[in-house]
């Protein structure tokens, strides 16, 4: 086995490391919000993913002007693989896109707590289950199929 394979092999690994780190993310933020919609603290919990959205938006500010990874082991060599196997232009343009969707998530959030009379608000489980599970099961397609195409290019090369 070359080194060019070995290395997607690590980096495969280290994926579905990071697959399974964000699926605990996923169930624990899955079991916050239902907490919340059970006690009627939605605006609470919905607060909570703002800063949590922001927290994002000032780390990845941070690794587009110095370059420098903030994260574990595991984040920076994917980060680190993921640069060198992109190019410095569109991973440059890969984090601008996700600065831009962190404050477009953010902001419409911030409009939503605004704009939106939680008192009033009777949210049920099945407004809040069926977007939330959307969200996991497309979060888990979409890192399963970007682990199963670095094989691909990997078997490729």
């Amino acid at each position: 086995m070359d080194e060019a394979q070995q290395e997607i092999k690590e980096i495969k690994g280290l994926k579905k490391k990071q697959l399974l780190w964000g699926n605990l993310f996923m169930l624990v933020t899955f079991l916050l919000f239902g907490y919340s919609l059970g006690n009627g603290k939605i605006l609470f919990a919905t607060w909570i993913v703002i800063l949590l959205v922001f927290v994002m938006v000032v780390l990845s500010l941070y690794t587009l002007i110095t370059g420098k990874v903030i994260g574990t082991k595991t984040t920076k060599r994917i980060r680190a693989f993921d640069r060198k196997r992109w190019g410095q232009k569109k991973w440059r343009l890969l984090n601008i896109t996700h600065i831009v969707l962190y404050i477009g998530m953010g902001t419409g959030l911030i409009f939503l707590v605004f704009n939106t009379d939680f008192d009033l608000l009777n949210p049920n489980w099945f407004s809040f289950i069926f977007p939330f599970l959307g969200a996991w099961f497309g979060y888990n397609l979409g890192e399963i199929s970007r682990i199963k195409k670095l094989n691909e290019q990997g078997a490729n090369d």
